[in-house]
């Protein structure tokens, strides 16, 4: 008798399991967790542990399978360089990004992005106390065309790495428009990049427990692991020095000396199209971490997928393994909150941060405007100790009306 009650409640409790509604997406974006989120969770993080493992064993890797624990290349001379970008794959990419700041107010970007038929979408930001916010006259508009072959180089900009993973060098000489006064000023500067940190590949180093969370959330289908697998990039990320001299026409020269990231990206597919949103915070603390943390949201692959790493003073890395940051909750109206907080987890160890955004640039990227970026000089608090960088928010624009810089 008790065996057959126990029996009907036991599949009562089944029956509802499977019966129960999944939740809608939030927004009628961002994938919530369904009933099979548990097994669909623990199957894929054995998946990625498997893949992570198979890597550390293997002596070849093939860029064709690279990604969720698999690297892109055998060696960093073969990923630190400029990457030949595929003639058949018309969004294919090949951009390299640095940025850098400190206490004193300076701050600095300095991005190009090698695309086909000669095109570099570039970016330039220098923010120096007393003179302003100097940026690229072509901006907010970044598409340029190249000015030297296979280069990282447009507008005036060139950069070229010196030593892999080591020592870069950023060159600007040409004209910067003042944002504040619409002066323009001719700039020239010959920076040396110099790495702090060991680089962070989201190819291998993403914690096991956000690439699980991220895919267990999404329908699972034969196109969605082909788009998984079709639409990735192998990027990775590394903190540094950037020093040197800034010359001013008219004005006395000026010294820098600021610390942030630099990344690389490199893939068959980019399309700012596809990138819903994301949010990615850059610090650089007092006491000698560096981090990242923020998320992204590639709805036809992950809608919300945490990302980040802190690096140690003693080299010490750990990845990222959860957040509380949800894009739903900080400007997904469009405008991206300027004094908010969050609490994340590295580690082991639980983390709050705070951040206050003092200055903002806006930039456009795509074929036809198709993302605005939000360029953010902040300062930030990390379980109460300051750091500054970068608050880089991008929202993908569905109505080109909303393409101005006011908006």
């Amino acid at each position: 008798m008790y065996y057959g009650i126990i029996l009907t409640l036991f599949v009562g409790l089944i029956v509802k399991w499977l019966f129960r509604i999944d939740p809608k997406p939030i927004n009628g974006v961002y994938s919530q967790p369904s009933k099979w989120y548990p097994l669909k969770y623990a199957v894929f993080y054995i998946i990625l542990w498997l893949r992570k493992r198979q890597t550390s064993k293997k002596q070849q890797v093939s860029g064709d399978n690279a990604g969720y624990g698999r690297k892109s290349r055998n060696t960093v001379e073969d990923m630190d360089k400029i990457q030949v970008l595929p003639p058949d794959q018309p969004k294919a990419v090949d951009a390299v990004y640095f940025t850098g700041s400190n206490a004193e107010g300076q701050f600095l970007v300095a991005a190009t992005a090698r695309r086909q038929n000669n095109i570099v979408q570039t970016i330039v930001y220098l923010r120096l106390p007393n003179i302003g916010l100097l940026e690229l006259p072509a901006l907010p508009d970044t598409t340029l065309e190249g000015t030297k072959e296979n280069e990282y180089a447009a507008g005036g900009l060139h950069i070229f790495v010196v030593e892999p993973m080591k020592k870069w060098k950023i060159k600007y000489d040409g004209d910067l428009l003042v944002q504040e006064t619409g002066e323009v000023l001719k700039v020239k500067f010959d920076l040396d990049w110099d790495a702090c940190t060991k680089y962070f590949d989201f190819d291998t180093d993403l914690h096991l427990s956000v690439l699980a969370d991220a895919i267990a959330r999404e329908k699972w289908s034969r196109k969605f692991f082909d788009t998984l697998k079709g639409s990735h990039q192998t990027h990775y990320e590394q903190f540094g020095d950037t020093t040197g001299v800034v010359q001013i026409q008219g004005r006395e020269d000026i010294k820098v000396k600021i610390r942030g990231v630099r990344d690389h990206t490199y893939g068959k597919v980019r399309d700012w199209k596809l990138l819903h949103r994301y949010g990615l915070q850059y610090i650089s603390c007092e006491d000698g971490k560096t981090l990242c943390i923020g998320a992204v949201s590639m709805p036809i692959t992950t809608s919300r997928l945490t990302i980040g790493y802190i690096f140690h003073p003693d080299g010490r890395m750990d990845a990222v393994s959860s957040s509380e940051f949800e894009f739903y909750k900080f400007g997904d109206d469009g405008r991206p909150p300027t004094d908010f907080g969050f609490r994340f987890t590295a580690g082991g160890v639980d983390y709050d941060l705070q951040v206050k955004v003092i200055q903002t640039a806006i930039f456009y990227i795509g074929d036809d405007r198709d993302a605005k970026i939000h360029e953010r000089f902040a300062q930030f608090q990390v379980n109460g100790v300051t750091g500054y960088g970068l608050s880089e928010w991008e929202y993908c624009i569905k109505n080109k009306d909303q393409a101005s810089v006011s908006s």
